[in-house]
């Protein structure tokens, strides 16, 4: 029995203290304090991921789910369609040839943004091109995306054009906002050879010739607008299966749609914080998409402007110590599922005195145990099962 409005409250777990199946749920303003869910494959995570989708499209909620495997993209798409069919449903299938939307990273992000966009794609770039990656790379690309950061029409294929096209480099000037880069084109620039060029220039040529990459980021010209589907309620589902277009293209692709995310999400300063419409952000192994800085800031940042994460992971300790900082320091709700030994004993700590190490190894599936938002305040850990 649904205790609360289901218009105001996210069910998606019963109770399961001595037999007391109580259901529950997360009340729309404790969400804004983020949720993260983590445990072992076939456990449940996506399952509950899925439960909460559903309890936003009953009640007409705009969320974005991003998903790196496929199938539930897909399964939230047909129940969208059977149950749910006036929803305003923009479904973004990278595995579709016949795929017309676009979406540029590089596109209306805000001057006191784009230092953090460039860093985001910069450690999307790194983790994609480790054997390459150097420091005199890293600057020399730093400089590029501020530079075209700056710019009123730029893509990333730009980035070639700004190494090799000289008249190209010349028109950018009059719109560099730093004395920093402008010295850099001017001064700097001139001096490297075609050897500090080149790797590159292999790289992203390599990069952009891929035909999902070609198409989504610099072909199509129906842009997707995020701050439209989050002031709108509109609902995203981005299908990124990385068995189809590959789990480098699906990772590069995933953090790169993080990044216009998150700069739709801090747009939202033009408006009073009371006017900002809720939005929820679904994403699935999110620490392959999401790069140290960004998921910082999303967790710290993103409540004030009304957009909360919901995200999952198989493990606690394949997340940085840095990222495993920010989840562990910012999120409100933390639900476990079944663990392994390292991440069961990270878990206890945070759940201490109620639940041991042995505990968390030991759930059966759909069961979690978890600490819960309630009124902006974090309860006392407790078990339950999930809704399935």
């Amino acid at each position: 029995m649904r205790n609360f409005n289901p218009y105001e409250v996210s069910y998606f777990a019963r109770t399961n203290f001595r037999n007391n199946k109580k259901l529950f749920g997360i009340k729309q303003s404790d969400r804004l304090f983020h949720f993260y869910c983590v445990g072992k494959s076939g456990s449940g995570k996506t399952t509950l991921l899925k439960t909460l989708m559903k309890e936003d499209l009953f009640a007409s909620r705009g969320f974005t789910f991003i998903d790196v495997h496929g199938d539930a993209s897909k399964e939230i798409v047909q129940d969208i369609f059977l149950k749910y069919p006036s929803t305003d449903l923009i479904y973004f299938d990278t595995t579709d040839s016949e795929i017309d939307l676009a979406y540029n990273p590089l596109r209306k992000v805000s001057p006191s943004k784009r230092s953090l966009v460039a860093s985001n794609i910069l450690e999307i770039f790194q983790r994609n091109w480790k054997s390459a990656w150097g420091m005199k790379m890293e600057h020399i690309l730093r400089m590029i995306l501020l530079t075209l950061l700056d710019q009123p029409n730029a893509n990333l294929s730009d980035i070639l054009k700004l190494l090799h096209d000289k008249g190209f480099r010349d028109s950018c000037q009059r719109y560099i906002q730093s004395d920093e880069i402008k010295t850099f084109w001017q001064k700097e620039f001139p001096k490297y050879k075609s050897n500090d060029l080149l790797p590159i220039m292999n790289k992203v040529g390599a990069l952009l010739s891929h035909n999902v990459v070609k198409r989504i980021l610099i072909e199509n010209k129906r842009q997707l607008s995020f701050r439209k589907i989050m002031d709108n309620k509109q609902v995203l589902i981005i299908n990124l299966a990385k068995g189809s277009i590959g789990t480098d293209v699906s990772n590069l692709l995933g953090g790169l749609l993080l990044t216009s995310i998150s700069s739709a999400a801090f747009s939202r300063i033009d408006t009073h914080e009371q006017l900002r419409i809720p939005h929820f952000l679904y994403v699935d192994e999110f620490q392959v998409l999401a790069g140290n800085e960004l998921i910082g800031e999303l967790l710290a940042q993103s409540r004030k402007f009304k957009l909360a994460l919901v995200i999952s992971n198989q493990f606690l300790h394949q997340l940085s110590t840095e990222v495993k900082n920010a989840v562990l320091g910012n999120v409100g709700t933390i639900v476990c599922f079944r663990l392994g030994i390292t991440d069961a004993k990270l878990m206890e700590k945070e759940f201490y005195p109620i639940f041991k190490a042995e505990d968390f190894i030991s759930l059966a599936n759909y069961s979690i145990y978890l600490r819960l938002m309630i009124d902006g305040k974090p309860s006392s850990p407790f078990s339950a099962d999930t809704i399935l």
